[in-house]
C-alpha cells in the first residue's frame, strides 16, 4: 500500500486496514485526472490514492468508509461518487483556497458558488445536480455513522431544477441498420464478440468486463452466463447459438481466465471497450459528432425491444431496472417522436380538405 494511504488511516495500520484498502483500491480502480488548465489527460492512477492526497486523514476515512457501505451498491457508482468527491476537492482548492479538502470546512455560500460556476461554464444540470447529491450522501452518511450533528452544506434549494423530459442530453441510440454497420467493421472475432455480447444482453460494459470463463455453465445443448449484475445480483442469461459460436471463434482454447480480451490477449476494461467502440463506429459512420459508447448499445437493445412491441415490463426486467422510470428514460424519446408525430397528423386531419385551395393532393404548394 502507497505511504499516502497508510498516512491518511494513521501511523500503523494493522493487516485487516490494509486488505480492505487495498481491496476499494482495486475496487474503485484508477482514472486519468484532467490538468484544469491545459485540459490534457495525466498518467492513470488509482482513485483512492488521488482521494488520500486530496483530503485530511479524518475527512478520508469518513469517504473510504461512506464508499465501502451498501448505501453505494454498485462498483460503477462507487467509482462516479470517488470522482464527484475529488471533484469537490479540487474545486475547492482552485476556487476556495482550501486544501486538503475537510467535510468541517465545506459552507452552503461554497456550494452554491460551486453551482454557480459550473452554469457559467455550461455544464449539464443533471450533471451539476449529480455533484451536489454526491456530496450530500457524503455529509448525510458521515453523520449517521458518526452520530453527531454535521451541517450538510447542500439543500434542495441549492440544486438546479432538472426537467425530466429533457432529452438533450440522453444517451443516443443506433438503429439496427447502423449497429449492423458498426459490427460489420470487426476486425476479429474478439472485437465483434465484445461489442455483440453487450449488445445481446443489454450489459453494462463494467458486468461484461469482470465476466469470466467460469461463469458459463453448460446445460444439455445450451450454455447460460451467470452474470453478475448491478449490486452483486445474479442473473442468467441463455445465450443464443450463433452468439456461442462467435465466443467460440473469440476465446478459443482458454479454459479460464476473463470472457473478453483484446486482440493482444490482454483483459478488456472500460475504457478498451470505450475505444473500440468508438473506433468501429468512426469506420462505419454512425453517430457522427457523438461517442459509441457502450452505454449506447445498452439503450439501443432497449429501444430496438420497444420498438418490437416487447412490453414495458418485460423490458424493465431485462434491463434489471429496479424503477419503471429509469427504463422509461431509455424509450420515452421514441414514445415521444410517435405521440408527437400522431397528435400532429390527426390536427392537419382536422383541416386537410380546406387545403386544397394552396396544396395539391401530392402535399407541395
Amino acid at each position: 500500500m502507497t505511504s499516502d494511504i497508510e498516512i491518511r488511516t494513521a501511523g500503523a495500520v494493522d493487516q485487516s486496514v490494509e486488505q480492505h484498502l487495498l481491496h476499494l483500491r482495486d475496487l474503485l480502480g484508477q482514472v486519468a485526472p484532467r490538468d484544469p488548465h491545459t485540459r490534457r489527460l495525466g498518467p492513470r492512477r488509482w482513485r483512492l490514492e488521488i482521494l488520500a492526497e486530496l483530503c485530511t486523514t479524518e475527512t478520508f476515512r469518513h469517504v473510504v468508509s461512506w464508499l465501502s457501505s451498501t448505501l453505494i451498491a454498485s462498483t460503477g457508482s462507487k467509482r462516479d461518487y470517488a470522482d464527484d468527491i475529488r471533484h469537490w476537492a479540487v474545486f475547492l482548492q482552485e476556487e476556495e483556497g482550501i486544501a486538503p479538502f475537510a467535510l468541517e470546512d465545506v459552507t452552503p455560500p461554497m456550494v452554491r458558488a460551486y453551482r454557480e460556476r459550473e452554469e457559467r461554464r455550461k455544464s449539464a444540470p443533471r450533471t451539476i445536480k449529480r455533484r451536489m447529491d454526491s456530496l450530500s450522501s457524503l455529509f448525510t452518511f458521515t453523520g449517521w455513522a458518526t452520530d453527531r450533528p454535521i451541517l450538510n452544506p447542500v439543500t434542495k434549494f441549492d440544486k438546479p431544477r432538472v426537467d425530466p423530459n429533457d432529452l438533450t442530453t440522453a444517451t443516443p441510440v443506433l438503429e439496427v441498420d447502423e449497429l449492423q454497420a458498426l459490427l460489420d467493421q470487426a476486425g476479429s472475432a474478439r472485437q465483434m464478440f465484445a461489442a455483440a455480447l453487450i449488445y445481446t444482453l443489454a450489459g453494462r460494459v463494467s458486468e461484461c468486463c469482470t465476466a469470466g470463463l467460469h461463469q458459463i455453465r453448460h446445460e444439455g445443448d445450451q450454455r447460460k452466463l451467470d452474470l453478475r449484475r448491478k449490486g452483486g445480483k445474479g442473473r442468467v442469461f441463455t445465450l443464443p447459438p450463433r452468439l456461442c459460436a462467435l465466443m467460440d471463434q473469440a476465446v478459443g482454447d482458454r479454459t479460464t481466465g476473463l470472457l473478453l480480451l483484446d486482440d493482444r490477449d490482454q483483459p478488456m476494461d472500460r475504457h478498451a471497450v470505450d475505444r473500440l467502440l468508438n473506433r468501429l463506429g468512426q469506420a462505419a459512420g454512425v453517430l457522427p459528432g457523438r461517442e459509441v459508447t457502450p452505454h449506447v448499445l445498452r439503450a439501443s437493445k432497449l429501444t430496438h425491444m420497444h420498438d418490437e412491441g416487447v412490453p414495458l415490463e418485460e423490458i424493465q426486467r431485462y434491463a434489471d431496472h429496479a424503477h419503471v422510470q429509469t427504463t422509461l428514460r431509455y424509450i420515452r424519446q421514441r414514445d415521444d417522436e410517435a405521440l408527437k408525430a400522431k397528435h400532429a397528423a390527426a390536427a392537419v386531419a382536422v383541416y386537410d380538405h380546406l387545403l386544397d385551395r394552396f396544396v395539391d393532393n401530392g402535399g407541395t404548394a
